[in-house]
């Protein structure tokens, strides 16, 4: 009898490398364990993305245009975006001037004439040891402007002293008006100016009664007016 031939022995096992890197795999082996690459799973690339992101940008870069274009016309003051600058054209020297030449006014010897009229630009230096004593029965003609030109008033008699005043008026109206007042009653007054006097306070006109030698004198006339003015008071007067 004859015996039969052995079964053909199975084939051998096919190997399977990977596509990438060529490194050996398992047959139920999907992912390369080497390089990372699908052996046999197919990864779909999405659809349809492309256009989503190019709409987004292009939003985006028109935003960003927007914001440019609004700081450019702020910053410009109203300029038109582009818009060149004027450069400013060089500054024209103003015209020389010339300065006329003063012209010479001749001289003329005055006309001799008999008579001496008086210099009216000539000065009077005052004899500053000279005192004047007001005059009680001299009347106050009050000047409407405040000046006091038309005032008959004495002035101060010069020199530093002491003195009681009763008044101090910010105008020569006001200044007369206390003075003639005053004089109605009997006292003999006078009227000064406190801005040629460093001892008085500036812008005032000041209606004293006289000049005395010394405070305890003064003090002696601030007494006897007393009834009559109880606010006066003692002040030196000093040029």
């Amino acid at each position: 009898m004859q015996t039969p031939p052995p079964p053909d022995a199975p084939a051998a096992a096919e190997e399977r490398r990977c596509p990438r890197c060529g490194s050996a795999m398992a047959r139920d082996q999907e992912w390369c364990l080497a390089c990372g690459a699908a052996a046999t799973t197919e990864i779909a690339e999405p659809r349809g993305w492309r256009v989503p992101i190019m709409l987004t940008g292009a939003l985006a870069l028109l935003g960003v245009i927007g914001i440019v274009l609004a700081i450019a016309a702020l910053s410009g003051g109203g300029e038109k975006l582009g818009q060149a600058t004027p450069t400013p054209s060089a500054a024209v020297p103003p015209p020389a001037t010339t300065t006329p030449s003063p012209t010479a006014t001749p001289t003329v010897s005055p006309l001799p004439t008999e008579t001496t009229t008086p210099d009216p630009n000539a000065t009077t230096t005052p004899d500053p040891n000279a005192t004047t004593t007001p005059d009680p029965n001299a009347t106050a003609t009050p000047d409407d402007s405040g000046t006091g030109t038309g005032s008959s008033f004495a002035d101060w008699p010069g020199g530093s002293g002491w003195t009681v005043i009763i008044e101090s008026a910010t105008s020569r109206s006001k200044a007369e008006s206390v003075a003639t007042a005053a004089q109605g009653k009997g006292h003999t007054v006078g009227i000064l100016h406190s801005d040629d006097y460093s001892s008085l306070n500036p812008g005032y006109y000041v209606v004293f009664t006289e000049k005395y030698s010394s405070e305890s004198a003064a003090e002696d006339g601030q007494k006897a007016i007393k009834s009559d003015y109880p606010d006066a008071y003692v002040r030196r007067v000093k040029p």
